[in-house]
C-alpha cells in the first residue's frame, strides 16, 4: 500500500515526492490541519466521550466530501487532529474504496521523538495511518526550520478545500488557514461547528 518517499540523495527524493503530487487532482482533494492532542477535546482519544462527538462531526463532513466527488484526503502525519482525521478517512475506505488518504510528513528521521505531544499511543496510530495510507512521503530527512510551513503548502497547495480545527489562537494551524483562505481554498473550521453542538 504505502511507499514512504525517503531517499538520501536530495535530488532523488524531490523527483520522487513531484512524481507522488503529481497523482493529486487538487480538485477532487481535501487537506487536513488542525491542533496538537492537548488542544483537541478529550486530547483526541477516541473513548472520550468529547472526542467520540468531534469524531462524529468530523466523519460527518468528509462523508459529505466524498458525496460532493472528493476522493483524495491529504493528512500531515502529526499527533492530534491530523492522525485523528487519518483515522476516519481509513475508517470509510471500507464502505468507499475508491477514496485514498495521502501523508504528507514533514521529515522522517526522528519526528517521533521531535514533540512531547509524541505518546507511545499516539506514534502506534500514526504508524497505523502511515500503513494504511495509499500515498506517502516526506518532505525531509531531518528536521530544518520552517519545514513543518512547507508541509502545510505541500498540502494545501494540492487540494480544493482545509478542514481544519482551529481554536482561533496563535500556531501552526492558523498558518495553515490564512494561506488556504488566500489561495481561494474552501475552509472548513470544525472548531466552531463543534462548539455549536
Amino acid at each position: 500500500m504505502l511507499e514512504v518517499l525517503i531517499f538520501q540523495n536530495t535530488g532523488e527524493r524531490n523527483r520522487n515526492v513531484m512524481t507522488a503530487l503529481k497523482q493529486i487532482d487538487p480538485i477532487r482533494s481535501v487537506s487536513f490541519s488542525g491542533h496538537r492532542p492537548d488542544r483537541l477535546p478529550g486530547q483526541g482519544e477516541p473513548d472520550a466521550p468529547e472526542a467520540q462527538k468531534l469524531i462524529k462531526v468530523l466523519r460527518g463532513q468528509i462523508e459529505d466530501a466524498i458525496l460532493r466527488g472528493k476522493d483524495t484526503f491529504i493528512n500531515g502525519l502529526m499527533a492530534g487532529w491530523d492522525v485523528l482525521a487519518a483515522e476516519q478517512v481509513i475508517a470509510l475506505k471500507e464502505r468507499c474504496p475508491h477514496i485514498r488518504l495521502v501523508t504528507v510528513a514533514p521529515f522522517s528521521s526522528g519526528l517521533f521523538s521531535r514533540e512531547r505531544c509524541w505518546t507511545p499511543d499516539w506514534v502506534e496510530r500514526a504508524k497505523g495511518a502511515c500503513r494504511q495510507s495509499d500515498i506517502g512521503m516526506s518532505l525531509s530527512e531531518c528536521y530544518r526550520a520552517g519545514i513543518y510551513y512547507e508541509r502545510d503548502r505541500v498540502m494545501v497547495d494540492h487540494s480544493g478545500e482545509l478542514l481544519c480545527y482551529w481554536d482561533g489562537a496563535l500556531s501552526g494551524t492558523q498558518y495553515t488557514v490564512q494561506y488556504a483562505s488566500g489561495r481561494g481554498l474552501i475552509v472548513c473550521n470544525l472548531f466552531q461547528r463543534f462548539q455549536e453542538q
